[in-house]
């Protein structure tokens, strides 16, 4: 299907059309883990690891653990690794025989051999010497690139919220790569916009905020001098948010963009999470004629939008 075949069909087959035809995933290979991230956490830490390999398989750990951090200080700052965690300052919550509560701050960042018994107390009571001392049947090293996968994991979250960012970014490279009048930008703003190109946006956020609206992306025509925004999305579960979204950019588009000269303004939007929210995705077809996803991009829609004047959207 092309852009103007879409654009004359009916808001509820629009609809349809878009709901039936997104994808499943917005995830890449490189979703899952960053090896970069990972690998440089292990060569900050490697040697020190590489010399506490010697208390691994020690039975008097605690003894030889304060000898080797009285000699060598700067191995406690690795001590945190260990434990899974990218803290260096540690807030711990003591639990007495007696009841009695009381908590003490653990600072691996900067050792403190006066507190040396502190430091081994929390390495004796997290498990972590009986762990190097009975259990670790890998060296330091190894072990902690596991570690550190596992807690690579925790940004996948971070990561799949600037997945459609990234396809926006390589879509907009291969437009722009074969139309010599065309010219990009990501996260682009109203002032970036208008220094860049000399096309007002009507800014929507209110005076005083920093920086103004952050667009996904935006194109300049210099062939039309009109620009295209864009903003774009992927929902893989449903949730309140949906609902907040799509009200919000039918506002942006209805109050502010739609009727601003040499401004044109789309939406990619994918994801099975719009399957619970239904109604306001339906209700801002009404609203924005240039709702697409992923599917209608890789047909090139975005491409004629960007290409097609304002009075044919």
């Amino acid at each position: 299907m092309n852009l103007n075949t879409y654009l004359q069909m009916k808001n509820d087959d629009k609809f349809e059309y878009f709901m039936k035809t997104r994808f499943a995933t917005n995830r890449t290979p490189s979703y899952w883990v960053n090896w970069q991230n990972v690998t440089s956490h292990i060569k900050e830490h490697e040697l020190n690891l590489n010399t506490l390999n010697y208390l691994v398989g020690k039975t008097n750990i605690k003894e030889l653990a304060q000898q080797l951090f009285q000699q060598q200080p700067q191995l406690l700052k690795t001590v945190p690794i260990l434990l899974a965690s990218r803290d260096s300052k540690m807030d711990v919550l003591v639990l007495e025989k007696d009841n009695t509560m009381y908590t003490h701050n653990i600072d691996f960042s900067h050792p403190d051999l006066e507190k040396m018994d502190l430091y081994l107390d929390f390495m004796e009571d997290t498990g972590l010497l009986e762990f190097l001392s009975h259990k670790l049947k890998e060296s330091l090293v190894d072990y902690v690139f596991g570690v550190q996968v596992g807690l690579d994991t925790n940004g996948r979250k971070n990561r799949g919220g600037i997945q459609n960012e990234k396809i926006l970014d390589n879509n907009l490279q291969t437009i722009v790569a074969h139309n010599s009048n065309l010219k990009a930008m990501t996260q682009a703003t109203a002032n970036s916009i208008k220094n860049s190109w000399q096309i007002e946006v009507p800014e929507v956020l209110q005076k005083g905020k920093a920086g103004g609206r952050r667009y996904d992306g935006a194109v300049y025509n210099a062939q039309q001098h009109s620009v295209t925004i864009i903003e774009t999305n992927f929902y893989g579960s449903g949730g309140s948010k949906l609902k907040l979204v799509a009200g919000e950019f039918s506002s942006i588009y209805e109050t502010s963009l739609k009727l601003a000269p040499n401004v044109k303004f789309t939406w990619i939007s994918d994801g099975p999470g719009w399957n619970t929210a239904k109604n306001p995705l339906r209700e801002a077809f009404d609203v924005i004629p240039t709702i697409i996803n992923l599917h209608m991009v890789k047909q090139g829609m975005l491409e004629e939008i960007i290409l097609a004047n304002k009075n044919q959207l």
